[in-house]
């Protein structure tokens, strides 16, 4: 097995044998969908992610047996968590430890996301949906250890069904089989999981996120007592036959490793263990988007309108006006599985042209994103939006703006209109309006970006990239050149210096996102096709 690790502990990618376990590739600003949680009971459930820049969990090698460990305190648990590799038969096992360092009992649970291919690599970066719809997940209860999930590829590859099963190393209490059961749209709109604030609902659905959810029965931790928990995985190459009850036998293979006991890890960790280490990312709040007023909508939009489309309560959703523009605003999109998108082409053209630069825009922020030259499997500039839940929000072209002293994230709008040569973006907010517009040029043929603040104070803006340089997750050699007013400027395939910007101290880290600071209350930046 083969699992490449960010250095704040999620994974990036998780393989074995040429087989992609994981849906979707993590980095090192967001982390990724796979991940530990740990939840505690009081009045409110309160919890927090075990891995990633979120989490408060420190990481380092155990110079003992190599497995990576963490270790961590929240809310007076302190906790230790190992990832434990097994090469033969393929199993993979995620240890926890907890301990109550307070005077009173508490009552936690932890809960194991994992987001889950079964496919070749190439097969799921072309297109995460369709893999996660050839899924046959399988709920199985065993004996001791409650709800597995077992998983199987339907879409064979290379003549193989490739098939996995997860469970819970003490007793499984509830599922779930798709990331729109656990995260639904709350994660879209900013805030955690659905599946962390809520129950998982046990119940089986095969859409378009296949993920593996196992929540371990509740814990009772009486004062200074410790308890071991955890998760395991099994990977077959090759499972034939659908997934029966008869699958339940690798359960009691897995829990007969060795590596099933809890792992001898660390106490405390060492000075050079990775600090926790949040990002803009992760820790800055999205811009909290003010309905538009019918006064505004009309100023905004003059009329008249037509198609208007209301709900149930007379609610305005979406409209059309003037001779080719459709206005979508905040309370249809926050609605709706699939966010509203656009696409952009340069060019006046009836038949291909090489010269010709496309972007995807979406209503929630991504201001440019698929941005290609030509053919859109070759000249690939930046990356593509690979999920519609919100589980990333580095992909594409994103925008920061500072307000006060904290970096804000331009997310979901007021409004969003679209037109066939460009999208424009309105953000009524607490402190002013700022409006973003996409378009096309054509002569020469470019792809502009400008912000506007139509009213309130001005404020610096910081403009992300995430670079696909003709591969999807950055790793391909080369350099993109852009031109930002009037000069050329060069995003090289590693970061520099000031990718250090996205991290709340400073600190650079590696990884495949290019970052650029701008001051300007208006500003504009440009792809150009030469």
């Amino acid at each position: 097995m083969k699992v490449e690790l960010n250095g704040n502990g999620s994974i990036r990618r998780f393989e074995c044998g040429g087989i992609s376990l994981g849906l979707f590739i993590g980095n090192e600003v967001e982390g990724g969908p796979t991940n530990v949680y740990l939840r505690r009971h009081t009045a409110t459930s309160e919890w927090t992610p075990l891995l990633g820049p979120s989490s408060p969990t420190q990481f380092e090698t155990q110079p003992t047996n190599g497995a990576l460990a963490g270790f961590g305190s929240w809310q007076g648990i302190d906790y230790s968590i190992a990832l434990v590799l097994v090469e033969k038969p393929s199993a993979w096992f995620w240890q926890v430890r907890l301990e109550n360092t307070t005077s009173t009992a508490q009552q936690v649970e932890l809960t194991y996301a994992q987001d889950l291919a079964l496919a070749s690599y190439g097969a799921v970066r072309m297109n995460e949906f369709y893999v996660s719809q050839y899924i046959d997940h399988t709920p199985l209860k065993h004996a001791s250890r409650g709800f597995v999930v077992a998983s199987r590829q339907n879409q064979a590859a290379d003549g193989r069904y490739p098939w996995s099963l997860i469970g819970s190393l003490r007793n499984g209490a509830a599922y779930a089989t798709d990331a729109l059961q656990f995260h639904g749209l709350m994660t879209r709109a900013g805030r955690g999981p659905a599946g962390m604030s809520g129950e998982l609902p046990s119940r089986r659905l095969q859409h378009e996120h296949s993920m593996v959810v196992i929540r371990d029965a509740a814990l009772r931790l009486e004062p200074k007592a410790r308890a071991d928990a955890g998760f395991f995985g099994m990977f077959r190459p090759d499972h034939r036959d659908a997934t029966s009850d008869t699958d339940l036998a690798v359960v009691d293979e897995a829990l007969a490793l060795p590596e099933a006991k809890p792992a001898a890890t660390e106490r405390t960790p060492s000075a050079s263990a990775n600090k926790p280490t949040g990002t803009l990312f992760s820790s800055a709040p999205l811009l909290e988007a003010l309905d538009l007023d019918a006064d505004a909508l009309r100023a905004t939009f003059p009329l008249p309108w037509r198609h208007e489309e209301r709900d149930e309560r007379g609610t305005l959703l979406s409209f059309f006006h003037g001779a080719d523009c459709h206005v979508v605003l905040r309370a249809k999109d926050l609605r709706v599985h699939r966010p509203h998108g656009h696409m952009l082409r340069t060019g006046r053209h009836v038949t291909p042209d090489e010269t010709a630069l496309t972007s995807t825009c979406w209503m929630t922020g991504v201001f440019h994103s698929m941005v290609t030259q030509g053919h859109v499997s070759i000249n690939r500039f930046l990356s593509t939006v690979h999920s519609y839940l919100g589980l990333f929000r580095s992909h594409g072209q994103r925008v920061f703006v500072q307000l006060g002293n904290s970096w804000r994230l331009l997310d979901m709008p007021s409004a969003f209109e679209m037109a066939p040569d460009s999208c424009r973006w309105i953000y009524r907010h607490a402190d002013g309006l700022i409006v973003v517009r996409a378009e096309t040029r054509n002569d020469p043929q470019e792809l502009v970006l400008s912000i506007e603040f139509s009213s309130g104070t001005p404020a610096r803006c910081l403009i992300s990239h995430h670079s696909a340089l003709n591969g999807d997750d950055g790793s391909a050699p080369g350099a993109v050149r852009w031109r930002s007013a009037g000069h050329d400027v060069v995003l090289p395939s590693t970061p520099d210096n000031d990718v250090g910007r996205r991290f709340p101290n400073n600190a650079s880290r590696s990884g495949r996102l290019e970052t650029r600071v701008a001051a300007y209350a208006f500003g504009a930046m440009a792809a150009r096709s030469r």
